[in-house]
């Protein structure tokens, strides 16, 4: 019920920066984040089983947007099979629960890098070499970020050719009548997450398409009538 409050009561802050409103949406909530918020991010799962893995001991993969770090535990053991992680969170309160989850498994602190900082910054402290990185994620991360194709054109200037942006998230689709999209639109728009549908066309434009999905998914205590398009997209540069 405490996150509950805290999404449906707890507006994020307007006037302010990126990260302070950020921050004044997520820090009460930021120890039980996870326990809601994986009954609604549908997109997720379907978007790690389809990620190209690099060679064993060979992979740099940074989750841009990454929260708490609970992308990580969908590895687990096997996490190590990168030689280097990086989440990437602008929300302190977020990034701190991610610190604390490398520190409780053994071994992960030793090559998982937490990094709190704005993804649009090509300058930002911690940010791995350009061309270095084969893996960049976006999960539920981009409808929250205002400028989102600096964020992409980041990632790109980051990802080695051949290299990989793996992005789910909602979205409006043309599948659902124009009310309902409205509806999504403005529910969504109320918590500062915006629904653009010229995302994906831009994924396509800078990246070559090697996966994509379309779902829609429900809500906890929502009447499951009303279900919120999803997205998968992996592409690759060339």
């Amino acid at each position: 019920m405490k996150v509950l409050k805290h999404m449906w009561f707890a507006k994020i802050v307007p006037g302010q920066s990126q990260q302070d409103r950020l921050e004044s949406f997520y820090k009460e909530q930021a120890d039980l984040y996870d326990s809601y918020r994986f009954r609604m991010l549908h997109g997720r799962l379907p978007m790690i089983k389809a990620m190209p893995i690099p060679p064993k001991g060979e992979g740099v993969w940074l989750d841009v947007g990454g929260g708490t770090g609970s992308n990580l535990e969908y590895f687990a053991e096997n996490l190590n099979h990168f030689a280097k992680v990086m989440v990437l969170d602008l929300c302190p309160s977020l990034a701190a629960q991610a610190q604390e989850r490398v520190a409780r498994h053994a071994g992960w602190s030793e090559f998982v890098k937490v990094i709190v900082a704005d993804a649009c910054d090509a300058e930002a402290p911690g940010l791995p070499s350009p061309g270095s990185v084969d893996l960049i994620t976006f999960s539920y991360a981009l409808s929250m970020i205002p400028d989102w194709e600096a964020a992409l054109r980041n990632a790109k200037r980051l990802l080695k050719k051949g290299g990989h942006v793996c992005v789910c998230d909602f979205t409006v689709d043309n599948s659902q009548g124009w009310g309902m999209q409205t509806f999504w639109a403005s529910v969504f728009a109320s918590d500062h997450v915006y629904l653009r549908p010229e995302r994906r066309p831009f994924l396509r434009e800078e990246f070559v398409s090697v996966h994509e999905e379309l779902g829609f998914g429900t809500f906890p205590y929502v009447p499951p009538v009303l279900q919120a398009p999803w997205y998968v997209f992996i592409g690759r540069k060339e």
